[in-house]
């Protein structure tokens, strides 16, 4: 959330009063990205303070499905298309390693997270979707992914069939993001957005809301609102938003697995508490659903209830409890970007999850501190890398449909020596 003049002290020159925090590692952000990074941070006995601006995993982290699902929406045989053979099996033995890591962190708590090993289907919406799912199953086995292809509809609800991931698992992200801070032992600063970054004799100096923390590395972890942060996420990242609803819960089970479908442009699962949780149908208002607001719309929440109706007739007159939007951080490639600000040295970043942080959260954590703390090259994740996609391609991001870069935009990333949260940055459609 950006900060208007009038609501920051600091612009009427107001200063915090008592000493500035000491830290190794300062973290900003409290979604499941910035607790990752916490949480293996302390594996290494550093002083780890996370920031956010408001309570933790009250963004994006708060406001998904809770899957946990090893790939990326794009089916397998897609992204060999785009980014070919050798980074298409990076990205799902990546996304096997964060489900690995993620269990292992919560060996003790999966309970308590509402940890689900149900696995997932991702469901075809038309025979030619089922194409693309027999060829990336053939694709994925070659290389050594284990994954099943179910010519029929297995929920019986008008598909024509489905990839069955059986690694998949569901979890509550609200209860994930905690459990791994607890477990970090970070001190995690709530309210408390950064207002600036600068240097300061050798150490990074963050200014927030009521705090100030000195740390010798710092760690951005803010996703789609890294733009309102620092001047030089403007272009590289477009935010864009996701609409959900939780019904009340159902009189019986009526799902086994958590459930993508239509290209991942339809989500659902039902919750241990029976409730089921439907997500998606934006494609057809991309542009409305395009920038940082929190709100939810009428199309898209009647296009999810038609949804509802159509492949849950028996729910018909169900009463929905929930309603909510989460806003998302869209890359030209539709790959993270991992990197150090080039004006601020010592200040690094793990952001544009293209709609999986829960699927990339442990592994962008372990790149990201690999490259900012032992000084390893980060790889394919890199944010200079320039945008990976096929010739021929429009730079419009594949899972997002919004278009990137503009004369305004590359203006405002050359930034000076210092980050305020910038008055550049719009908000909503």
């Amino acid at each position: 959330m950006t900060v208007s003049v009038w609501l920051d002290p600091l612009a009427d020159g107001e200063q915090v009063q008592h000493p500035p925090i000491k830290a190794d590692l300062a973290i900003i952000g409290g979604g499941v990205v910035g607790a990752a990074c916490a949480y293996l941070a302390a594996a290494r006995n550093l002083k780890v303070v996370v920031l956010d601006a408001g309570q933790v995993a009250t963004g994006a982290s708060g406001r998904n499905g809770g899957f946990v699902l090893r790939g990326i929406q794009s089916y397998y045989q897609s992204c060999v298309k785009q980014y070919g053979r050798d980074l298409a099996r990076y990205i799902y033995t990546l996304g096997e390693r964060n489900q690995q890591l993620l269990k292992e962190a919560l060996g003790d708590q999966l309970a308590a997270i509402d940890y689900d090993p149900c696995g997932s289907y991702l469901l075809a919406s038309s025979l030619e979707e089922l194409e693309e799912q027999a060829l990336s199953c053939t694709l994925m086995r070659e290389d050594g992914f284990a994954v099943d292809l179910l010519s029929s509809d297995p929920l019986d609800r008008g598909y024509y069939g489905a990839l069955h991931n059986a690694g998949d698992f569901g979890v509550n992200p609200v209860k994930l993001v905690r459990a791994l801070l607890q477990k970090s032992g970070a001190q995690v600063l709530e309210e408390q957005s950064v207002r600036q970054i600068e240097h300061s004799n050798q150490a990074i100096l963050i200014t927030a809301r009521s705090e100030k923390v000195i740390c010798d590395t710092a760690i951005i972890a803010t996703n789609a609102y890294s733009p309102a942060l620092d001047s030089y996420f403007l272009g590289r990242l477009q935010p864009a938003r996701g609409q959900m609803f939780a019904t009340t819960p159902l009189k019986k089970k009526i799902l086994n697995a958590l459930c993508y479908a239509n290209y991942g442009w339809e989500y659902f699962r039902q919750l241990p508490d029976r409730r089921l949780v439907l997500g998606g149908c934006r494609q057809p208002f991309l542009e409305e659903e395009s920038g940082a607001a929190d709100l939810i719309t009428k199309p898209v929440q009647m296009a999810l209830e038609h949804y509802l109706k159509d492949h849950f007739s028996e729910l018909a007159g169900l009463a929905i409890e929930y309603r909510w939007s989460g806003t998302m951080a869209f890359t030209e490639d539709g790959l993270p970007l991992v990197g150090e600000l080039p004006h601020l040295p010592g200040v690094h970043f793990a952001v544009g999850c293209n709609g999986h942080g829960l699927g990339y959260s442990m592994g962008l954590a372990e790149r990201v501190l690999a490259s900012s703390l032992d000084g390893n090259q980060v790889g394919y994740f890199d944010a200079d890398r320039g945008a990976i996609y096929t010739a021929g391609r429009a730079v419009n991001d594949i899972s997002s449909g919004h278009k990137f870069g503009s004369e305004k935009t590359a203006a405002l990333a050359r930034s000076p020596q210092r980050a305020r949260m910038t008055g550049e940055f719009e908000i909503g459609p």
